[in-house]
């Protein structure tokens, strides 16, 4: 081992080259080695000295210079009996103050620094103030190291900043805001409440609390709607309608098919916003309307049937269960607990999925990689211009552009999963496929929130001349998020493999943007 050692005698540095060998000697062991060099070396090979002072610093050969310190620029002691190869990597540059000048106490003994005490007063008379010593300068040490720590994160903080706060302008309609989701509740349940749709189910102080759990768990309760919302490839993304209400009640065991009658008569009934002109197999079903048919579907199985069986039951002389019938409230939370959470946990959705989405590693990494995405969004939408006061694309995306974009960059279809316990080169042999079902729901998932007045809902008409509302666009801010979620399904997909090897959403999402930045569809597309 060889580092860089800055001697310091007065006002004067001498930097030398000083080899250690393996390193196992300890830190007073390498003062000791400086001294000697400054006084045999140093001086002889010349120095930058004034020639007022040379006469000062020259020194006969037999001169024995006392160590008063040694440190790095990261470490402001390190201690005499400490081990060189323990503390410091090759090439680091280490600090020896000498003394140049020895100052003594009123009986005549030299007044040492507390490194120099360390090192040379061995007596055991002073150990009690050895140990006094070095814990105070390990204190001072630990001190040290998180100022600087601090000042380090405040410096990164201040340069990263500026990056944060135009990616969180840019993410703004993603992030999740408490306020936005509370008017979105007040304003939902004036509809339901002015429709009357639960009032012959649930009393007012029972909506009330499962109008106070809805909001609880707005972010996984909206994200199932939109999972299942896309799922009937003949319909839109943005509304549910009853082919995707079944599938969604049978794939999470909620209802099997023999109840096909009570959820036809439920989805019927769950429609508030007043215009029944068609048939009711033929409505949709939109967020607030969802949480009606999910009120209902609760008190049906949770408390309908309960009534059924135990009234099968007196029927046939047996006694009934004593098991308590619910409350609507408690069957809404446990319909939540034992069917709906379970499934999410598996999909790159929830409030997990909402967290990663928002924060600052995740921020940073779309900031880094901001102008190639914006020329990928540029190619598969509509858009041909940049906002001004965001710098990226104004205009959207499809669900039919977005399917044909993750086709293009390989995130349909299966893929090799990175396996972290055996390194970053090696794969696992099972394969993650995501299917075109998968990849309507991300479309449909990453939509932001907002509520949705259908007297003032905004239509865009599509090339084949159908019209689209804004839930069936995806705007630049929907388009990271998507990116995003693609990530987590593709790389973080539902493998049975250990918690350990599972991949962070910030790794799955790195994953994603590596994906689009590598492929030869991002090397083609032009600058914007």
């Amino acid at each position: 081992m060889k580092f860089v050692v800055v001697i310091i005698f007065g006002n004067v540095s001498q930097e030398v080259n000083l080899p250690v060998g393996n390193g196992k000697q300890t830190f007073k062991w390498l003062a000791n080695a400086a001294a000697y060099l400054f006084v045999h070396v140093g001086i002889r090979d010349g120095m930058h000295i004034s020639s007022r002072n040379r006469k000062y610093y020259q020194m006969p050969c037999n001169t024995q210079l006392l160590p008063k310190n040694v440190y790095t620029e990261d470490t402001p002691f390190l201690h005499p009996d400490d081990v060189i190869n323990q503390n410091l990597k090759e090439g680091t540059k280490v600090f020896v103050e000498l003394y140049d000048k020895l100052d003594f106490d009123e009986f005549g003994f030299p007044v040492l620094s507390k490194w120099a005490f360390l090192a040379y007063r061995r007596d055991e008379k002073y150990r009690e103030e050895r140990e006094i010593f070095s814990e105070e300068l390990c204190d001072a040490v630990e001190k040290f190291q998180l100022e600087k720590t601090e000042q380090s994160l405040k410096l990164k903080a201040e340069i990263e900043r500026p990056k944060l706060e135009r990616m969180k302008m840019i993410m703004a309609e993603q992030m999740v805001d408490e306020n936005m989701i509370e008017k979105i509740m007040r304003e939902a349940w004036a509809l339901i409440k002015s429709s009357g749709a639960l009032d012959g189910l649930v009393p007012d102080e029972e909506q009330i609390e499962i109008r106070n759990f809805f909001a609880k768990n707005y972010v996984e309760i909206t994200e199932m709607y939109r999972l299942y919302s896309p799922v009937n490839s003949r319909g839109g993304t943005h509304e549910l309608d009853y082919i995707e209400l079944c599938k969604f009640l049978t794939e999470t065991e909620i209802l099997g098919e023999e109840h096909s009658n009570v959820i036809l008569r439920i989805f019927g009934e769950s429609h508030v916003r007043g215009t029944k002109s068609k048939s009711s197999i033929h409505l949709q079903l939109n967020q607030t309307e969802f949480f009606v048919a999910l009120t209902k579907i609760a008190a049906y199985k949770y408390i309908t049937l309960h009534r059924r069986e135990n009234a099968k039951m007196r029927k046939r002389g047996v006694s009934a269960s004593k098991a308590p019938i619910p409350t609507v409230p408690i069957a809404v939370e446990t319909i939540y607990l034992e069917h709906i959470l379970p499934v999410l946990e598996k999909m790159p959705a929830g409030s997990e999925m909402r967290a990663a989405l928002s924060s600052t590693d995740v921020l940073l990494l779309f900031y880094q990689h901001l102008d190639q995405l914006c020329t990928v969004f540029i190619k598969y939408s509509d858009s041909n211009e940049l906002s001004e006061e965001s710098a990226t694309p104004i205009g959207s995306m499809t669900a039919k552009q977005f399917g044909i974009f993750a086709k293009d960059y390989g995130f349909l279809g299966s893929e090799e999963r990175l396996n972290r316990a055996q390194g970053a080169k090696s794969f696992l042999k099972s394969l993650v496929c995501i299917t075109l079902r998968e990849v309507r729901q991300v479309f449909s998932a990453s939509q932001h929130d907002m509520f949705e007045d259908d007297t003032e809902e905004k239509k865009v008409e599509e090339s084949d001349g159908n019209d689209l509302d804004h839930q069936e666009l995806m705007d630049f801010s929907e388009f990271l998020e998507a990116v995003a979620r693609l990530g987590v399904l593709k790389f973080g997909g539902a493998l049975e493999v250990s918690e350990e090897e599972t991949l962070s959403h910030y790794e799955c999402i790195r994953l994603s943007i590596q994906k689009i930045l590598r492929s030869k569809c991002t090397q083609s597309c032009p600058e914007n």
